[in-house]
């Protein structure tokens, strides 16, 4: 796909055919038990399992709202996609609290109920009623606790209705913190690194992308893991970086965030990014010759996908001989030196 309005990208986006010369990198790109993860060869193939849950999510969302994605809380446009760190769950916290208060009153209650006088010694009706606490409790916490989670809620946002302003003030510095993102108009990428250092900003071709092993009860699972090639921190514990059954799953996403972040190339067709192609000029080119519905994410019927299109999509994604991929970037590595490399990124940013 030819590019639409080089004008509309900084002179730095990126473009898998135009990849510029790189410094060596300080290590080896292998990794003992990670799979490093190709540039600029692409499959054309986004993550299924994340199709789904973000089809579904998408067309919950414009039922409720037809503009749903014009608020600032819709983080994927044509402009960037940004993300949180998986460990920036505050409010969570406060979902925990009804399900706490159930297993703490039904514990109560069973041991008021055991250590009563007439219990003694009768170890068949203390096991009978240990079963209907436990009973009681499975009701407990998946029937009420629910019910409780938004009275809690509705409390929290009762009480701090006074400093809503102070609070939502403090929301944005905390969300802003442990902002990430990647950008399509200017090819940078910057992780979040906490609230006592500045957050990593380097180009997208300084980062490389690896299927990461997780170890976890129940067998071998995968993530995608950012690796900033130069300082060698890296970034796995991000919402782009979820826990799948799969590798194929990794390899799809690697492939769909390389092609975001690509200028030459239509962004890729994903629910999240649906509302904005037509802001993209080579996405909307490709959408006009293609004739593509500009609603079919948020029109399509998903079981009926599922059981055929989507069938043959993941079929697709399996069967891709993903280890035949060539990087476009490894032949660039080591030729310029590091110094002259900044010199040259000072003097576009300029």
């Amino acid at each position: 796909m030819k590019e639409a309005s080089s004008s509309h990208y900084d002179a730095g986006a990126y473009r898998a055919g135009a990849i510029p010369s790189l410094p060596a990198s300080p290590k080896k790109r292998e990794r003992i038990g990670e799979e490093l993860l190709p540039f600029g060869d692409y499959a054309g193939v986004d993550p299924y399992q994340q199709l789904c849950e973000d089809a579904e999510f998408v067309q919950h969302q414009d039922r409720q709202d037809k503009a749903f994605y014009e608020t600032d809380d819709w983080w994927w446009d044509h402009q960037r996609i940004r993300f949180l760190g998986s460990n920036s769950g505050v409010l969570a916290s406060f979902a925990v609290i009804p399900y706490l208060v159930v297993l703490a009153l039904g514990g109560l209650w069973l041991y008021i109920i055991i250590s009563l006088p007439g219990f003694e010694g009768r170890v068949f009706l203390k096991g009978i009623y240990t079963l209907i606490v436990a009973i009681l409790g499975y009701v407990g916490i998946f029937l009420v606790g629910p019910y409780l989670t938004r009275i809690v809620m509705s409390g929290v946002a009762w009480i701090s209705s006074p400093i809503h302003g102070w609070i939502a003030d403090k929301t944005d510095n905390y969300m802003e913190i442990r902002c990430s993102e990647f950008n399509r108009q200017t090819g940078m990428v910057s992780f979040a690194q906490g609230k006592k250092k500045p957050p990593l900003k380097a180009p997208f071709v300084e980062f490389d992308g690896y299927v990461e092993r997780v170890v976890q009860r129940g067998g071998i699972f995968y993530r995608l893991m950012f690796v900033h090639r130069y300082t060698g921190k890296q970034f796995s514990q991000t919402s782009l970086s979820a826990i799948v059954d799969h590798k194929h799953e990794v390899h799809a996403t690697w492939d769909m965030l390389q092609r975001y972040m690509d200028v030459s190339q239509p962004m890729p067709d994903v629910p999240r990014l649906e509302p904005f192609r037509h802001l993209d000029p080579t996405t909307a080119e490709h959408d006009r010759q293609s004739g593509r519905n500009p609603r079919y994410w948020r029109d399509l019927d998903l079981e009926a996908w599922k059981a055929g299109e989507g069938a043959a999509h993941l079929k697709a994604q399996i069967d891709y001989p993903w280890s035949r991929q060539r990087c476009q970037l490894t032949p660039q590595l080591g030729k310029v030196e590091m110094a002259v490399y900044r010199e040259q990124r000072e003097a576009a940013v300029a």
